[in-house]
């Protein structure tokens, strides 16, 4: 009997719905689609700093991305590079602003891709 999907799993699940719709003219799935991506993102953090033993309470996300640093330096310290590059691109296309254009279909699902990748267990799955 196979584990039930995480949290993120299922976030991720469903951006990646939202992102199909966007390619058949959903006008506003981008950007809901990101906003789940960078919520599977925060989930993410949490399971990764969870199976290492980390307790970052009630930690805002910049905390818990040092603490995912600290606690993935000796095994892998990718994991620590792609979840706060993820976290800087998801922020910015996450906010509307009147002069930037929606994320594109490529960057949606490139940022869920990186998402994905942060394994339970150090690095890509």
């Amino acid at each position: 009997m196979s584990a039930p999907p995480t949290v993120s799993v299922l976030l991720l699940v469903q951006a990646d719905g939202l992102i199909a719709d966007s390619e058949q003219g959903g006008r506003h799935s981008l950007r809901i689609a990101c906003w789940l991506t960078r919520a599977a993102l925060e989930q993410r953090v949490a399971e990764l700093l969870d199976a290492k033993g980390w307790d970052a309470g009630r930690a805002n996300m910049r905390s818990r991305l040092s603490c995912l640093e600290s606690a993935y330096a000796a095994d892998d310290d990718v994991v620590a590079s792609q979840a706060e590059y993820a976290w800087a691109a998801l922020s910015r296309v996450c906010h509307k602003h009147a002069y930037e254009l929606a994320p594109t279909v490529t960057e949606a699902r490139h940022l869920g891709t990186v998402v994905a990748g942060l394994g339970i267990n150090g690095g890509a799955t």
